[in-house]
């Protein structure tokens, strides 16, 4: 079941609820997932199936555990947060559907003192004239009542709207009179066939969409305002259909107007002819029982991650990492002079070798030995990968650039304990990325004097460049890094998204490069 949710015309696929939902239960971190299902109760809510966007709404804020943390403790990437427009969804319909108990505050501190100045601050902001002026080039006419009836130029009828709608006095809004009139110039400017997307840029000399010079949020308003909600339905879906919720009319937006849920049942009878983002009702109740199934199912058993190694082990991890790079990194690895995806994997090491690496370095980790015996290390990219690794050849603990910046990070960890890193190489060349492994015996011995708990074998993987300026990047080990590099690629994979790669002019391609 695909969800169409996206504001980007340009999107090649569509987010779907398997994998939403895959996302949620997989994911260590699941804030983003959680971000997408509340995204989801908002599309339910413009489909006017209010009892489904509560249910999935009040099953996140129940069974979700922590709001702030994953299940190791370590924050998550993004704050799970009330939006707003569930805060107003509550309020408008609270004898139906109360508010959830565990449901975190949203940003606003006073939502009823707060909510009555951004909804005029957002009629406000759709109704400034020294926009147009800086956009599109456009001074205020003399008389605006008479120069919209005698013009058909899309800019200045939407310039006139504005002046007509416009209020300065905070929290108020035109009398009926003007607001009618400036519904009226709306009605006649969107009558007019709008300018191809293509055509359209940025400038005054380039031409503009019709839901850039005025948006459509504002017109909804005026309407409702004057009790036109039938009017507001057929602009509202004028506006889904040709511009999606770009120009000023984002999705939170149409639904903090006030009086919208008046409106949300007649823009429903017109299904996806009225809105291309409506969701059948057989849909939304499929989704309820999937999504309440997915957030039980965690909340009980904890993270269903599919790349465990009970599930998939190291052979086939490698496989997919070896196949999956070679779709969706072909061109580089073909400029790195690779023939096939059994060439980004390197041949097994030894035990020898690694006895030899061992008596170089001190113990290796488990799973490290477990990949090298099969693969030792595989190729990455300029970015991609990280440059891959280079398994056992040329360890060491002698530390690179940027070992201080690993010794800054886990020193909540590991204190000032005296420890040596292992030092990876990257298996190709890089962006300047350093791999390190923080041994098994010394991240023991650091978290039990921390007092914290600790396995036998636990250890760190990390790499950074400095250029990232994002602090490092680390797993809970190797493996567990190789199993974020077959993700990536088996997502693009999926998504049909392709490489984001050109030839670099500090890299000598043995292979043959297409710069087309």
């Amino acid at each position: 079941m695909s969800i169409q949710w996206t504001d980007d015309w340009e999107a090649e696929t569509q987010p779907t609820l398997a994998r939403l939902i895959k996302s949620y239960i997989d994911r260590e971190d699941f804030s983003h997932a959680v971000r997408e299902i509340l995204r989801l109760t908002e599309l339910l809510i413009l489909s006017n199936h209010l009892t489904e966007a509560h249910l999935i709404a009040s099953a996140v804020y129940t069974l979700v555990k922590d709001f702030q943390f994953t299940d190791k403790g370590e924050r998550l990437a993004l704050q799970i947060c009330t939006p707003s427009t569930l805060d107003v969804f509550w309020n408008v319909n609270q004898s139906t559907f109360p508010r959830p108990k565990r449901a975190p505050p949203s940003h606003q501190k006073d939502p009823e003192t707060w909510l009555p100045q951004h909804q005029w601050g957002k009629y406000r902001e759709c109704t400034r004239t020294g926009w147009m002026l800086e956009h599109v080039g456009l001074a205020e006419p003399e008389s605006h009542s008479s120069t919209w009836r005698e013009t058909d130029d899309p800019a200045m009828l939407a310039m006139c709207a504005r002046l007509l709608a416009k209020t300065t006095t905070p929290c108020t809004y035109p009398p009926d009179d003007l607001a009618r009139e400036a519904l009226e110039v709306a009605q006649k400017l969107y009558a007019k066939p709008d300018t191809p997307r293509e055509e359209c840029g940025w400038g005054p000399e380039k031409p503009k969409r019709q839901s850039y010079l005025l948006y459509r949020r504002l017109v909804v308003e005026l309407a409702i305002r004057l009790g036109e909600l039938q009017t507001a339905a057929d602009v509202l879906g004028q506006g889904l259909r040709q511009d999606l919720f770009t120009n000023g009319g984002g999705l939170s937006d149409f639904l903090m107007v006030p009086g919208i849920y008046d409106v949300l049942p007649l823009l429903a009878r017109g299904g996806k002819e009225s809105n291309p983002f409506f969701i059948p009702k057989e849909d939304a109740v499929v989704m309820v029982r999937e999504i309440t199934a997915a957030l039980e199912l965690r909340a009980e058993h904890g993270r269903q991650w599919a790349l465990h190694p009970s599930k998939v082990g190291w052979g086939e991890l490698l496989d997919r990492l070896a196949e999956g790079a070679w779709k969706a990194h072909r061109k580089e690895c073909q400029a790195m002079g690779m023939k096939s995806a059994k060439d980004i994997l390197y041949d097994p090491a030894s035990e020898e070798e690694i006895a030899a690496a061992e008596e170089k370095v001190g113990e290796l980790p488990g799973d490290f030995k477990e990949m090298v015996r099969l693969a030792n290390g595989f190729k990455g990219g300029w970015h991609f990968f990280a440059g891959g690794i280079a398994g056992i050849r040329s360890v060491t603990t002698e530390g690179g650039r940027y070992t201080e910046v690993g010794y800054e990070h886990y020193y909540d960890e590991l204190g000032d304990i005296d420890y040596e890193m292992i030092q990876l190489e990257p298996a190709t060349e890089c962006d300047s990325f350093e791999h390190f492994i923080v041994p098994p015996r010394y991240w023991k011995e650091g978290r039990m004097r921390a007092g914290k708990e600790v396995k036998d074998g636990e250890y760190q993987y990390w790499h950074w460049a400095s250029w990232s300026g994002s602090g490092i990047r680390h797993w809970d080990s190797v493996r567990d890094f190789v199993c974020s590099c077959v993700e990536e690629v088996e997502e693009m994979i999926e998504k049909g998204e392709e490489e984001d790669w050109e030839p670099s002019p500090y890299v000598d391609y043995p292979g043959e490069v297409d710069k087309a």
